[in-house]
């Protein structure tokens, strides 16, 4: 696996509430400097980032952490992040619907934010730490037959983040047509190759640059 390649699958997260313009700023350059695949950042922040990168290395969240809005509101965040030049979305699924096995309603949602959003890669946060297995079955199935990209483990708020058997999970049960994207208290280099070598195809960390000297041995680039 070589350095490029390894770096290319990181989303680099700058979610933190306190979060302020010179760290996206700083975020975005690094984010240039070390080739991650995308800076992942909360919609005001989309415009901020627009400065360094282009459009397919922008990521915004929606619905993000908790998804408790109506699909209305996140409709309208889809809106606003994509006028901001956001080229990948991470949306919250509706976890209360989840619980209450309102599936139509969850399918709905995905097919109207799918065709909100246009061309935009489309990554769905199951949350897998509050899920039962069948839940994250056939969550995979929706996001597949709704035309989504990615599933994606974890937001980094709830109660664990990515497992290795989540991973090898939910790449087997999404199939050929969905990527699996692993987040959540991933730190270091080696759990980056661990959660790519079980199958996850992008990598969410707020510790990027620090896996990036890690694995350059601090060399610049």
């Amino acid at each position: 696996m070589d350095e490029e390649f390894l770096l290319s699958k990181i989303d680099y997260s700058v979610l933190k509430a306190t979060v302020v313009r010179a760290k996206v700023l700083e975020a975005a350059e690094d984010t240039k400097r070390y080739g991650f695949a995308t800076l992942c950042v909360f919609p005001k922040h989309v415009s901020t980032a627009r400065l360094v990168l282009p459009k397919e290395k922008v990521c915004a969240v929606i619905g993000f952490p908790l998804s408790t809005v109506p699909t209305e509101l996140k409709l309208s965040e889809v809106s606003y992040v994509l006028n901001q030049g956001a080229g990948e979305l991470d949306v919250v699924v509706d976890l209360g619907a989840v619980k209450e096995g309102d599936w139509a309603s969850i399918e709905r949602e995905l097919l109207e934010i799918r065709n909100e959003a246009s061309d935009a890669v489309l990554k769905l946060i199951l949350e897998c730490c509050y899920l039962t297995e069948e839940e994250k079955r056939t969550l995979c199935r929706l996001a597949s037959d709704c035309g989504w990209d990615f599933v994606k483990t974890s937001t980094g708020y709830g109660s664990y983040g990515a497992t290795i058997i989540d991973v090898e999970n939910l790449k087997d049960w999404c199939g050929k047509g969905v990527k699996v994207k692993a987040a959540g208290g991933i730190r270091t280099l080696e759990e980056v190759k661990r959660f790519l070598n079980a199958g996850a195809d992008r990598i969410g960390t707020s510790s990027g640059v620090e896996i990036a000297r890690s694995l350059l041995h601090g060399r610049e680039v």
